[in-house]
């Protein structure tokens, strides 16, 4: 398991060895789980209880309050927002209909929906071996620059394209798998249809290739994922 605990030491250890700041910040109390609009189960709870937010240029990882929570970026209900790119990208929890936390996923407008990680845990624990791992191979020599670039492009792995399915041609389509079903049923012929479930990390659905501006819509009972015009 990867605790807050653990993670909180992971970047303190790395504050001693970048001339920055990874500026962590403190937990979320159980009252302020308690305000929050999205279920919190017991891991989130432990992790982001230690845990609220740290930063490795050129990105802040604002986990616990994420000032632009409540913007409207067309993602689907219930999701957790855990940073920007400051152009139109969001990363973000997904969350189960019965409150389970799952991927990782980004939304950005020139590259459709992207898996970062399995979960939460694993998405943190990548992104701290990546700034651990960039103290040895890239260095300082020439400033913070070069290694907050490798950063940045190390973030985005390379993974498969997934396969993209018009609604209509799911639509009454006999043997469709009944999660994909349920979700075809309540969005329109135009919608592309993408199925995450089990995507390997850098995967990504490139909804944006067909549609120019589209929201999302999710299934219940797992991660596929609706493109609406």
């Amino acid at each position: 398991m990867i605790s807050g605990d653990a993670l909180v030491k992971r970047l303190r250890v790395l504050a001693a060895r970048v001339p920055f700041d990874p500026a962590v910040q403190p937990g979320a109390t159980a009252a302020d789980f308690d305000r929050w609009p999205v279920p919190v189960p017991a891991e989130a709870r432990e992790l982001l209880g230690r845990l609220g937010g740290f930063a490795v240029p050129p990105v802040e990882f604002v986990l616990t309050g994420h000032p632009r929570q409540g913007g409207d970026y067309g993602l689907p209900q219930p999701h957790w927002l855990v940073t920007d790119d400051g152009g139109g990208g969001v990363t973000w929890v997904d969350i189960e209909a019965d409150g389970r936390w799952g991927q990782v996923l980004m939304q950005y407008r020139e590259g459709g929906l992207y898996v970062e990680a399995d979960s939460l845990p694993k998405w943190l624990d990548r992104l701290i071996g990546t700034a651990e791992e960039l103290v040895d191979e890239t260095g300082f020599e020439d400033g913070v620059q070069p290694y907050a670039d490798d950063f940045w492009d190390l973030l985005q792995l390379d993974g498969p394209e997934l396969p993209l399915h018009p609604a209509a041609e799911l639509r009454g389509r006999p043997g469709t798998d009944p999660v994909v079903a349920g979700l075809v049923a309540r969005v329109p012929d135009e919608a592309l249809i993408a199925d995450f479930r089990g995507a390997l990390p850098g995967s990504r659905a490139r909804f944006d290739r067909t549609l120019r501006r589209y929201r999302l819509d999710r299934a219940v009972g797992g991660p596929v994922f609706a493109a609406v015009p």
